[in-house]
């Protein structure tokens, strides 16, 4: 296979396990009809969101942001945790203690489930990453439920168990997770052993809604019902991402964080998007966007139609029928901003490309996904998150963006 072909099978690759990842959850509040390309390049006047707010957790007087605060519980229901990127920023992972024992896993905003592999898991992918042994915890009880969850080349399955989960310096007490005993090739990767799902408890398969880790945390009144993220670029000096469970770091901040509410109620962290801009001009006339913000996905997803009108403003893109993927010059200048809450959030050009297929030639990240006839729904994952401060407001049911130091 070549480095070509290789590029592109990785890149439809995460769009598919993402679309796939949605496609059970049609319950998506529409208001409007599908985007309508904007004509004139003018900004309509009902675009900015009505429903914007500010926070009342985390200002930066009392959240830990130096190097020796830390993972330390001097300030009361918050702490951080370091975490790292896999490849060049494709996507992030951070570790948890189950009982004694440790393991990566990916933090995913667009899902809930917490699993890592059972020792007697029988794929052959697990062979290769840290394994949970029940003997070596005291404090592990064995619920044995079984639970699933599909993906498009596979799916991953196992039972349900019980230990107290540490994850910075916060501990859940008597949390249920999934120890997998059969996971698809796709589901993991070298990095992470597992995934810890950070979204709403009802997407949780596990025991038909299972509390998640961050709610367990809020219930027994360990962790402030908020966490953010500011998501470090692999170039960047210190190549360390932070993520901040019961509060918010202003000093990552560049301006003030703007709130927009969750305009649904299935467990996503769902918000309505104002707009996509190519160089300062809006893409649509009309817009009706439902975005999904998953830290869990390295890409943009959104509607052929939409994707269409993007590329058609960035000088030198070509549509790949045959891989249904965008190509755009390496060296593109062009700046994709996406629009919540009346304001615009730049993508630098470095950012607009996924992976490189020749030596002027990059898959665009910006790929479609047709996830419903009427609602123009997208799921904007690290291209648009690794370039702002982002915000998870649980008690509020918001998410916040500042524009990234």
């Amino acid at each position: 296979m070549t480095n070509n072909e290789n590029s592109i099978d990785i890149a439809k690759n995460i769009r598919d396990i993402a679309k796939h990842k949605y496609s059970n959850y049609k319950d998506f509040n529409a208001t409007s009809s599908k985007n309508e390309p904007s004509s004139n390049g003018t900004t309509p006047n009902n675009e900015t969101s009505s429903n914007v707010t500010t926070s009342s957790h985390g200002t930066s007087s009392d959240i830990a942001t130096t190097s020796n605060e830390i993972n330390s519980d001097k300030k009361k229901g918050q702490c951080t945790l370091f975490i790292k990127d896999i490849l060049i920023d494709v996507t992030y992972y951070g570790a948890i203690t189950i009982g004694k024992q440790e393991f990566n896993v990916l933090l995913d905003t667009g899902s809930s489930n917490l699993w890592i592999p059972n020792k007697n898991c029988t794929s052959a992918i697990c062979q290769n990453h840290n394994r949970f042994d029940s003997s070596k915890s005291q404090t592990f009880t064995p619920e044995g439920n079984p639970w699933s969850i599909e993906y498009v080349v596979g799916f991953t399955s196992g039972i349900t168990g019980i230990d107290n989960i540490k994850i910075g310096c916060f501990t859940a007490d008597k949390q249920i997770f999934g120890l997998a005993t059969n996971v698809s090739n796709d589901d993991i990767v070298l990095e992470y052993d597992g995934i810890l799902g950070l979204a709403f408890d009802n997407l949780n398969t596990m025991n038909n809604g299972a509390p998640t880790l961050i709610s367990t945390l809020i219930k027994q009144k360990k962790m402030n019902p908020i966490f953010s993220f500011h998501f470090q670029h692999t170039l960047d000096f210190d190549d360390r991402g932070i993520f901040i469970l019961g509060g918010i770091d202003k000093s990552k901040c560049n301006g003030e964080i703007t709130f927009n509410p969750l305009i649904t109620t299935n467990g996503f962290w769902a918000i309505k998007q104002d707009n996509a801009l190519v160089n300062g001009n809006p893409v649509f006339s009309s817009p009706n966007i439902i975005a999904i913000i998953d830290t869990g996905t390295s890409i943009i997803l959104a509607p052929s139609n939409d994707t269409a009108a993007i590329h058609k403003k960035i000088p030198g893109a070509v549509f790949d029928s045959q891989n249904n993927l965008y190509i755009i010059p390496c060296n593109t200048t062009a700046i994709l901003s996406l629009r919540f809450g009346g304001v615009d959030y730049a993508i630098p050009s470095k950012d607009l490309f996924f992976l490189p297929i020749t030596g002027t030639d990059c898959i665009s990240a910006i790929m479609p996904m047709d996830f419903s006839p009427t609602v123009d729904v997208w799921v904007v994952g690290q291209t648009f998150l690794k370039n702002v401060y982002s915000v998870f407001d649980v008690e509020n049911k918001q998410v916040g963006f500042a524009r990234s130091k």
